[in-house]
């Protein structure tokens, strides 16, 4: 009976997680919506010329980072696949069409290299993604052996 009730403890958390997860994805996009599509007036300018690499490209590579990490948490990567598909599409779809949409707002202007350097933090996410969930399947399987050997 201590079992069912830790269970359900367990995963009505799980639950809560995925739910906020999501809301943080809402507010995430709702952020990067704000800074990409606001006029240049409203948001410190950060295309500062350093020879040949702008600050702001970095800036765009670290604003993308998160996406597919919160997108993962957001889904349970296991249980809902097509969840986690959904999320990722979505996070494309964003990298190339917040820079896109530029070219409609006043002040702004479409820069090719922008959209790039969105791409490079969504897959950057990605790669963080893949190595914290090998590391955390390596570490599952030597506490499973180390319980299983007492």
């Amino acid at each position: 009976m201590h079992l069912l009730v830790e269970s359900k403890r367990n995963n009505l958390y799980i639950c809560t997680m995925k739910m906020l997860y999501r809301v943080l994805f809402v507010i995430y996009v709702t952020i990067l919506l704000w800074l990409s599509l606001s006029t240049p007036t409203g948001i410190v300018k950060f295309a500062q010329d350093f020879s040949i690499f702008r600050l702001d490209y970095t800036l765009h590579v670290v604003g993308f980072i998160p996406m597919p990490i919160i997108s993962y948490l957001a889904s349970g990567h296991r249980e809902h696949r097509a969840l986690w598909h959904f999320f990722m599409v979505l996070t494309f779809l964003l990298s190339f069409a917040l820079e896109y949409v530029q070219m409609l707002v006043p002040g702004r202007r479409f820069n090719p290299l922008d959209m790039l350097f969105n791409v490079i933090g969504v897959m950057v996410g990605l790669v963080a993604i893949y190595f914290a969930h090998r590391h955390i399947k390596k570490f599952s399987r030597e506490t499973e052996e180390k319980i299983s050997s007492k």
